[in-house]
């Protein structure tokens, strides 16, 4: 037989035994009883046993995983920030070159246009007509500058743009992950439930230990076991989750450019 199927035996067989023991319906002598509570005493005691080793194992492996998964995320979210990072800075910088090396020519065109302006507004018709000139004579030259300067622009705005939707494909690819971890974050709390009502039944069991109440003692413990269940079943869940998460995460990075 199944050694789960057997464990699941015992554990009903040790329940109508409990049922027995409190209503009379099955062990009429009160020694007879707490013998056979004793005996139910030392198959929960050694289940519980058996699956707190259990816990502690897979309580361990899955912190091991978070910790990786969180560590792979900060490092993740980092690669993602610093997307096309390096060529957004070496395009920046041409956009400054650029307008640093055309700044003075500009500088002289603006000038003189306004000098221009301000002769014509004075009625110096002589002025303004040598000003045009000297502006005019620049204007090829300042209108390739410019030219030169909105392409370098145009380059680094669509650099950002493209990098921008990079990012945007990128995180939401993390959608899922954020949903995996706020199940996680659920879980923790039923299993932190568990663990304070395993504490409870514990104490409850000890202090039926201390006074001798065999029949308590293995109500209590069969408590501890339950809880301990479902904390048991609460960690495969929130461990399928995390390896999850790291299926996930892999696939963002090798989504990285």
């Amino acid at each position: 037989m199944n050694r789960g199927i057997l464990k699941n035996w015992n554990r009903m067989l040790i329940l109508l035994l409990i049922a027995a023991l409190y209503w009379g319906s099955a062990v009429p002598a009160q020694a007879g009883g707490w013998e056979a509570a004793l005996d139910g005493l030392d198959a929960v005691y050694d289940d519980v046993t058996e699956l707190e080793t259990l816990i502690q194992l897979e309580s361990k492996q899955t912190q091991t995983l978070r910790q990786k998964n969180n560590e792979r995320l900060k490092t993740l979210n980092k690669n993602i920030q610093a997307t096309d990072a390096a060529l957004l800075s070496r395009l920046t910088a041409e956009v400054k070159q650029i307008e640093q090396k055309h700044a003075a020519l500009l500088s002289q065109y603006s000038s003189l246009t306004k000098q221009a302006a301000a002769a014509r507004k004075q009625k110096n018709t002589k002025t303004a007509a040598l000003l045009d000139l000297q502006r005019n004579k620049l204007k090829p030259s300042y209108t390739l500058a410019k030219a030169e300067i909105k392409a370098k622009k145009e380059t680094l705005s669509t650099a950002k743009k493209q990098a921008s939707a990079k990012k945007k494909t990128l995180k939401d690819m993390l959608t899922s992950v954020t949903a995996l971890k706020k199940q996680i974050t659920a879980e923790n709390k039923t299993i932190a439930t568990a663990r304070k009502s395993k504490t409870a039944a514990n104490k409850k069991y000890r202090s039926a230990i201390k006074a001798g109440d065999a029949v308590t003692a293995l109500s209590q413990l069969m408590v501890v076991y339950d809880q301990l269940a479902r904390i048991h079943a609460s960690l495969q869940k929130t461990n399928n989750w995390e390896n999850k998460i790291t299926q996930g995460l892999q696939a963002v990075e090798a989504r990285l450019p």
